[in-house]
């Protein structure tokens, strides 16, 4: 083996320690800043775990480049390539349009999305066709995860670019809605009050959010249109399930349900 490539080998792995040691310091240096402050600003230690992470990606990333760079400096037809590069007036220009035409436009615009935050790690949100939690805001891709447990790649330059449905910030509630039809003739009244008091008894229901309102009179029936509130992680599918079940259950006991 010769000295230089021995040199390679060493500058490599003190270079990949150096890359590890960043990431953990990092990575334990925001866990402690975000769990402080997670005591005095929920909210906000939220928004910042967002950035905190992402900036923890770029800085790793830096340094790794750095690392690569240091190794092929150490031979001699690499390191002219990269004396040459660092020379020519043309790289500013080449990054550049790189960084607006290539991949490279998605690291920028993920420094965008993180720092602006118009969605955030956890949160429920609708881009494009797509609807789902934010698990992971990559240097290149943010990650959704849908109802059905899809994970869906979304390009980071997508997100500057298009219109973003933020469920989560200020009413962080999903809604769960089905219509009935109540018998002419049956009390209003009387039906309002007995499927409110069973969608209010569903698990996972929150009390006092729920809604029943008269649509349309059409069929030989009055159309109840029932809503109820869940919490953002929960199953919808199944609670609509059980919804439409309590409910024309709670309609047929008080004799009100349509034929």
């Amino acid at each position: 083996m010769s000295g230089r490539t021995a040199e390679a080998i060493v500058t490599a792995g003190v270079g990949l320690l150096i890359v590890l040691c960043v990431r953990f310091g990092l990575g334990v240096a925001f866990e402690r800043y975000e769990r402080r402050l997670a005591t005095r600003d929920p909210a906000e230690a939220a928004r910042r775990r967002t950035s905190l992470l992402f900036l923890r990606r770029v800085i790793v990333a830096v340094v790794a480049a750095i690392a690569v760079w240091n190794v092929l400096s150490i031979y001699p037809e690499t390191d002219q390539i990269v004396n040459a590069l660092l020379a020519s007036s043309a790289v500013l220009a080449i990054f550049v349009g790189l960084a607006f035409n290539t991949p490279l436009s998605n690291l920028g615009s993920g420094m965008l999305v993180a720092f602006a935050q118009p969605l955030r790690l956890g949160d429920r949100v609708t881009i494009a066709e797509h609807t789902g939690f934010v698990e992971e805001i990559d240097l290149l891709y943010t990650t959704l995860v849908t109802d059905e447990a899809r994970r869906v790649f979304i390009p980071n330059s997508q997100l500057t670019s298009t219109m973003i449905v933020n469920r989560t910030i200020r009413d962080p509630r999903r809604v769960v809605s089905a219509e009935f039809p109540v018998r002419l003739g049956a009390s209003l009244t009387d039906a309002r009050a007995a499927v409110l008091r069973a969608v209010d008894a569903l698990p996972g229901v929150q009390q006092g959010q729920s809604r029943v309102l008269v649509g349309d009179v059409s069929n030989g029936a009055v159309w109840l249109t029932v809503t109820a509130s869940t919490g953002l992680h929960a199953d919808v599918a199944q609670l609509g399930s059980d919804l439409r079940e309590t409910v024309l259950d709670a309609l047929a006991k008080a004799d009100a349900l349509a034929a």
